[in-house]
């Protein structure tokens, strides 16, 4: 594993797991990925051996009310990446860390890295476009790998994604003695991978090793949202009664979102390790104990 590893977006939900990954290896790159000369100057003092872009608005939901802003920081931010890395070190790998919404409504289930990108948000038209960056400066030689990742999820994930939002709101329940449950739509169906194993796959990602191209990081199983909402229910052990609310349906919603990593398990050996069940449990005593001592 590189020495030194970049790290855009350190401190969010991923960012955090990918520090207790990587250990020694993380540097962080606390500032804004839209500051050009900041990002520059980064690289050019840690001349870092590979760079994990992390950095991006990440909810699909919430793409559709922040369009200009999406795409601003998740292809310019990428550009800026690219760019700082061709000028200040170009012999290192740059992972960028893309989606599984790119496929869109994919014909084919699971999906595999052949299936065309048609997406139908403006958060996976974003990884698009910024994966045409990508592959544009791969074109020029830089090192670049693009991990197309399917929903992940796990303790300290936040209230904008449906399992944050379910864990925090059966945590606050827990003190409640039970209550309503707020939900979206549940019959779709996703591929739920814990987020400490996606962050093992990035680790063998930076690996010189692994060949650079596209990769999907998933489980490779699609569970029902209802499943999932009824696994958290039963660890929770309090009564709960499920209602869907009208403000947590998308404008738009992809069915079934399922990934095929074959060719990341061919490349690194990379398989998930953490069960969905122990993924849950985790999610919730992470979200009660932020329930007790508050944010």
């Amino acid at each position: 594993m590189p020495q030194r590893v970049l790290v855009t977006g350190p401190d969010g939900f991923v960012g955090s797991h990918l520090r207790a990954e990587l250990g020694e290896a993380f540097v962080p790159f606390e500032g804004d990925v839209l500051d050009s000369v900041a990002l520059a100057r980064t690289v050019r003092e840690t001349q870092p051996e590979a760079i994990v872009h992390l950095a991006a608005l990440s909810s699909v939901g919430e793409s559709w009310g922040e369009v200009t802003e999406v795409w601003r920081t998740n292809v310019l931010g990428t550009v800026n990446v690219i760019e700082a890395v061709r000028i200040e070190a170009p012999s290192a790998r740059v992972l960028f860390v893309s989606s599984g919404d790119v496929y869109g409504r994919a014909q084919r289930i699971p999906t595999t890295e052949e299936a065309p990108v048609e997406p139908i948000s403006p958060y996976g038209a974003s990884k698009a476009a910024a994966e045409l960056a990508c592959r544009q400066a791969a074109s020029e030689e830089l090192d670049v790998v693009v991990a197309r990742s399917f929903p992940h999820i796990g303790p300290g994930q936040d209230e904008r994604f449906a399992v944050g939002s379910w864990a925090a709101q059966l945590a606050r329940l827990r003190n409640e003695g039970g209550g309503v449950l707020s939900v979206g739509d549940l019959d779709v169906e996703r591929d739920l991978t814990d987020v400490r194993d996606v962050c093992c796959a990035y680790r063998l990602l930076l690996d010189p090793a692994a060949p650079n191209g596209t990769y999907n990081v998933a489980s490779g199983q699609g569970v029902p949202l209802r499943q999932v909402v009824e696994l958290l229910v039963e660890l929770a052990a309090v009564p709960v009664t499920v209602e869907q609310e009208q403000m947590r349906l998308r404008r738009a919603d992809l069915r079934v979102l399922v990934g095929d990593a074959s060719k990341l398990r061919a490349a690194t050996g990379w398989r998930p390790e953490i069960s969905l069940e122990r993924s849950l449990e985790d999610t919730l005593e992470a979200a009660a104990r932020r329930e007790v001592v508050g944010p």
